[in-house]
């Protein structure tokens, strides 16, 4: 039998763990203790159970068992600290945490023997009966293969204004369709009513920040809202039943609000709010008739965070999007609200968007890759929309219907910024990401070269072409796995890429591939040396950061700082930043850290490099993006300089070309979007 647990996949016969197609042996002690885990991973083991049920005729000591669980922790690469598959709480024990499936059963090889025998002794009118059946099964098979296997849908575009939309709510009675849009390349977003007995469509608010939550009352009276404006966020309320649309402010003082939705009464108001930019987002319980609000999640482990929620509709339920921004994870929980229990836990690597129930056993979930509903007492995952397909925010009407917001295809713009910051200006545009065509992913141009990813059909090629040649481009790397360009060396002979997650040299003399970070390991920064013979970059481990330097002829590395999230090579010394961003200049022949007036992004898509002696880096906040310069031997910070865009048109994802001091940037094209409607056969 094979059982699949995360990203693992066990094989009962063989004793064996696979994973990315490779097999490890378990030790049979190992490999029993797992099997444990597994067939009892709805519920805590302890120390005790674990004696009496596998070593029941002898007599081990505790420290022998923590043994077995140290060598399961090392083959499933877990972090005790930071755990993914087993974890461990004082005074209760053990719990695999990830979710477990039974895979099809294996094929017995003396039964296939068998088996073939018994064919031969058969009479040939069956022999071609069979063939006959063979045949037609294969023929509808092939016919079968041209279609996606997903759940039959049929779509609708509903009519709206012409604009770039983000949330989307419908009321209970399904009358009324609100959602947010932003007609110019401005920060401000407008809030729309759509009456769909009359098709008449008004604005209930004209001036919002990122109203990324939106919900009805359960009455259909009042229509509530997310306001993100210069890090204060509200939780607002705009009366239906007046003409005016009055506003309240239900909560504020919050960094950032995300999600809204409504309880069992219509007083009892949910939201996912983060305090401070150092806190947790959490999901909160306002009670909007005593003003009182209470926590309803809590994360023990830091970078968590709460972001979406949604009630079952028969209110006993609460699905709760989990997000661990220091890694590869993305949770799905379901708990009772009465006792609070977990009932169903889900992982995935892929970012999650949004979750909601569709119904009290099945719930939706939007990643980067698919609209799909999952059966949570079964743990059965279905397509709604394979790919994505555009899918940026949903709403559950009814059972088997969907309100969607789904954007068109859009022609963005890369751009070549002159450096330093104080000369920031265009040198040359290249449009990009037509529909119909191939879509630029990533793109580092180096001198008179270039590099870059295009993607087409879901397939990814690393190219590389002369400026003045563009035709003659030449393709390294094609790949249906995930690929993303870090950065070419300066004389081209390696690149330096992340393939299906893993940092990637690639050798362009002889095309060879060398991994340096396995699977799921957490990798934090990745440069090339300055004399591009190692790479530098930090992985977590146990909870802490560390730096390596991996020497690409050798293929060998070595550890050369502890605690350090951040790391780049300047004239011999290293500018190291810890987990906070803050950057720190050690000169290695004094081997002293001096303090820098700078704290880098740890946002995702942001980046930072050292270029003609100042450390360039980018920064957002969703609303802008903003470039700073500084002088690397600047102490008091007065070398200081930024330039701040909107976030909606430049995004802080950077490359700099060192030989023609130039950053490459991307230019966001003007987005349309639609609401359809899905409905599930």
């Amino acid at each position: 039998m094979l059982i699949r647990f995360g990203e693992y996949c066990l094989d009962t016969e063989e004793m064996s763990l696979q994973v990315n197609e490779q097999s490890v042996v378990l030790e049979p002690k190992v490999f029993a203790v797992l099997m444990y885990f597994i067939e009892h991973h709805e519920r805590y083991i302890s120390m005790d159970e674990l004696h009496e049920n596998l070593w029941k005729d002898r007599c081990v000591s505790d420290a022998a068992v923590r043994r077995i669980i140290s060598k399961i922790r090392i083959v499933l690469n877990d972090d005790h600290k930071n755990p993914r598959y087993l974890q461990s709480l004082s005074k209760r024990g053990y719990k695999l945490i990830c979710p477990v499936f039974k895979v099809a059963p294996l094929v017995d090889k003396k039964s296939e023997e068998s088996l073939a025998r018994n064919k031969v002794s058969k009479s040939k009118a069956f022999l071609f009966l069979i063939i006959v059946t063979i045949f037609v099964f294969s023929l509808a098979y092939l016919l079968a293969k041209k279609e996606d296997h997903e759940i039959s849908v049929v779509t609708e575009v509903v009519s709206t204004v012409d604009s770039n939309k983000t949330s989307v709510a419908i009321s209970n009675d399904g009358r009324y369709i609100a959602f947010t849009s932003k007609l110019s390349r401005g920060n401000n977003f407008q809030i729309y009513i759509k009456d769909q007995q009359s098709q008449a469509i008004k604005v209930l608010v004209d001036n919002t920040i990122l109203p990324t939550g939106l919900a009805f009352s359960h009455d259909g009276s009042h229509l509530f809202f997310s306001d993100n404006l210069d890090g204060v966020a509200s939780l607002k309320r705009i009366d239906l039943t007046s003409k005016e649309h009055g506003i309240d402010v239900l909560v504020t003082h919050f960094s950032f609000i995300a999600d809204v939705f409504i309880g069992i009464k219509d007083s009892a108001i949910y939201f996912s709010g983060q305090k401070s930019l150092e806190s947790a987002m959490l999901i909160y319980r306002l009670n909007a008739d005593s003003g009182l609000i209470e926590e309803v999640t809590s994360v023990a482990q830091k970078g968590a965070h709460d972001s979406r929620a949604d009630i079952s509709p028969n209110f006993g339920q609460l699905v709760v999007l989990r997000v661990y921004m220091d890694s590869k994870r993305n949770g799905i929980r379901v708990l009772d609200l009465n006792t609070g229990s977990i009932l169903f836990n889900y992982e995935q690597s892929n970012i999650i968007y949004s979750v909601q129930w569709l119904d009290d056993e099945h719930i939706v979930l939007l990643d980067d890759k698919k609209l799909a509903k999952i059966n949570v007492r079964t743990g059965r995952l279905d397509n709604i929309i394979n790919k994505n397909k555009g899918v940026v925010s949903f709403d559950v009407v009814s059972p088997n219907m969907l309100l969607v917001i789904r954007d068109n295809d859009i022609i963005n713009t890369i751009i070549e910024k002159k450096l330093p910051l104080s000369n920031f200006k265009n040198i040359e545009l290249i449009q990009e990401r037509q529909s119909g065509q191939s879509s630029i992913i990533d793109y580092q141009p180096i001198g008179d070269k270039v590099w870059m990813i295009e993607k087409l059909k879901g397939v990814s090629d690393l190219a590389f072409y002369q400026k003045e040649k563009p035709k003659e481009k030449v393709v390294f790397l094609s790949t249906e796995k995930s690929l993303e360009l870090i950065a070419p060396s300066l004389s081209g002979q390696y690149v330096l890429l992340k393939l299906q997650g893993r940092i990637t040299i690639l050798n362009t003399f002889n095309n060879n591939l060398t991994y340096i970070s396995k699977v799921d390991e957490i990798i934090g920064d990745v440069a090339f040396s300055d004399n591009e013979t190692s790479i530098l970059y930090s992985k977590k481990s146990n909870g802490d950061w560390l730096v390596f330097e991996y020497f690409i002829k050798e293929k060998t590395k070595s550890i050369i700082f502890e605690g350090y999230r951040f790391v780049r090579q300047f004239k011999g010394d290293y500018i190291l930043g810890d987990n906070t961003g803050q950057l720190y200049h050690y000169d290695l022949n004094l081997k002293a850290m001096a303090l820098l007036p700078i704290s880098v992004s740890k946002e995702k898509y942001t980046n930072w490099t050292i270029v003609n002696g100042k450390i360039f880096w980018s920064g957002h906040n969703l609303i802008n993006t903003t470039f700073y310069e500084i002088d690397v031997d600047d102490v008091d910070g007065s070398s200081l300089s930024s330039k701040t865009f909107d976030f909606s048109v430049i995004r802080p994802k950077f490359h700099v070309d060192k030989i023609n001091n130039l950053v490459v940037v991307d230019s966001l094209g003007n987005k349309y979007s639609e609401i359809i409607s899905i409905k599930i056969q």
